[in-house]
């Protein structure tokens, strides 16, 4: 089965109320960088497990037809039956690995993708517990 992208509105509408809220992406909130949110028709995994969701840096050769610097990309086989909220969730920790930082010397901003890492999980898990993702 072909996998099939398309712009999502109600996922662009999440993210950004998440920036305008979220502490923890100030960077983003603060910068000029551009970020798409995609719904997939692919039932990604990786290591035999689901994959919900994936932020992406568009490469440069993209960036003609992709208008973004950012693309996050929800899987929607793997995330049937989520409610609103764990959708949140999930694109709040999208955002997460969206990485800003800023270059002193010329001023301007550079891009790049957080890693998944500690705090990251610490934060989901402190907020919203380790079984978030669960459904019926």
């Amino acid at each position: 089965m072909s996998d099939t992208r398309s712009m999502n509105e109600f996922y662009q509408q999440i993210a950004k109320e998440l920036i305008e809220v979220r502490p923890e992406l100030e960077e983003i909130r603060n910068s000029n960088v551009q970020i798409v949110l995609l719904s997939s028709t692919h039932k990604a995994k990786s290591k035999g497990k689901l994959v919900f969701g994936q932020c992406e840096k568009v490469a440069e050769k993209y960036k003609w037809a992709i208008p973004a610097d950012f693309t996050i990309t929800i899987f929607e086989p793997n995330v049937e039956g989520f409610t609103d909220e764990q959708l949140s969730i999930l694109i709040f920790h999208e955002l997460l690995h969206v990485g800003v930082e800023y270059d002193e010397e010329s001023g301007e901003e550079k891009y790049s993708i957080v890693p998944h890492d500690l705090e990251d999980f610490k934060t989901i898990v402190d907020e919203y517990g380790t079984n978030w993702a669960a459904t019926e």
